[in-house]
């Protein structure tokens, strides 16, 4: 039993860490960023909802715009690619392990507890921008978010967690330049 609530203890902590993964971002220090001005899409990984797809890129852009850079059709300083990707998987809780001592009134008492195991269907979300240098065709910026929603999220929760994980994507966007 010990063994059992262990593994399951185990599984809860890694589901929790994994949901509060968060944002993260990453970059090329060689990269100039106060010379890029414009961007323009490319093909990447679509999300699956077509309306989720439409809510990422209207928040990259909303982004791209407020840092100044302007959307091209043709050639661009850089190109954006997003990939979105969804696993369901499946969460455990567990609740009041065995046995629990509390302070009675002739001193130490203690109660057997009943545990709790609950099982929840789970979407792990993840979203990464990738901003491609055109003149270096390399990876100049990259921005990773990971979120687990319930299935049955409204989509304008939806909405609202893309839009927050896009503005934490680019806070900081663009990178200051490398002190020498």
């Amino acid at each position: 039993m010990r063994r059992f609530a262990l593994s399951t203890l185990a599984c809860f902590v890694l589901a929790v860490a994994v949901a509060a993964a968060g944002v993260t971002v990453d970059y090329d220090k060689a990269v100039d960023f106060a010379k890029i001005k414009t961007y323009a899409w490319k093909k990447g990984t679509p999300a699956a909802n077509p309306l989720n797809e439409e809510r990422v890129r209207k928040a990259i852009e909303a982004q791209l715009a407020a840092k100044g850079l302007t959307k091209t059709e043709g050639e661009a300083d850089v190109y954006v690619y997003s990939h979105v990707k969804t696993d369901r998987q499946q969460q455990v809780s567990v609740d009041n392990f065995g046995y629990g001592g509390y302070p009675g009134w002739g001193g130490w008492g203690g109660a057997w507890t009943t545990t709790t195991v609950n099982v929840h269907n789970v979407v792990e979300g993840t979203l990464i921008v990738d901003l491609v240098s055109a003149a270096t065709n390399q990876l100049a910026w990259r921005g990773l978010a990971t979120k687990t929603l319930f299935p049955d999220t409204k989509a304008e929760k939806v909405e609202k967690i893309i839009n927050q994980s896009v503005a934490k994507m680019f806070q900081k966007f663009p990178p200051a330049p490398e002190k020498k």
